[in-house]
């Protein structure tokens, strides 16, 4: 095949990966309260807290989206608005007690499917997948970086 060709089908043999991995962790979420976007929320504000607008570029949706978001997440306890005490106009989201609890659940159960879900997978194939994901990340990373700085 082409290069061309390669690229084709890599490309649609990722996001045949996307889908598969983003079915894979709705069927491990054990809570039907949270979807996708809000499981990736709470796993970001676990390590930082965010500004609504960060969480909209994170998840490359509308302010609004990512408002009716964190209020969805707020009226069930998992996240708190903090005002900033430098300029008031400025709220982040932060992970309550409650939230993070969630987060460490979710994680451990997470972790465990994951482990059967690569099971099969020999150590040697497993760091192949490692070092791949990083070429493809980096690669992705780049490719983003460049035409963000076009617009």
């Amino acid at each position: 095949m082409s290069k061309e060709q390669d690229t084709t089908v890599l490309l649609s043999k990722l996001l045949c990966v996307s889908r598969q991995l983003k079915r894979s962790l709705q069927a491990m979420n054990t809570d039907p309260n949270l979807n996708n976007s809000t499981l990736s929320v709470i796993f970001q504000l676990e390590h930082h807290s965010m500004k609504m607008n960060d969480i909209a570029d994170y998840l490359c949706i509308t302010l609004g989206a990512a408002t009716s978001l964190v209020d969805k997440l707020e009226r069930q306890d998992i996240v708190e608005r903090i005002r900033s005490v430098e300029d008031r106009r400025i709220i982040y989201v932060q992970l309550t007690e409650i939230g993070k609890e969630k987060v460490q659940s979710l994680r451990n159960h997470i972790l465990n499917e994951a482990k059967v879900i690569f099971s099969k997978a020999s150590d040697a194939d497993l760091q192949n997948y490692i070092l791949l994901a990083e070429s493809l990340e980096s690669l992705l990373v780049s490719y983003n970086e460049s035409t963000s700085k076009q617009s």
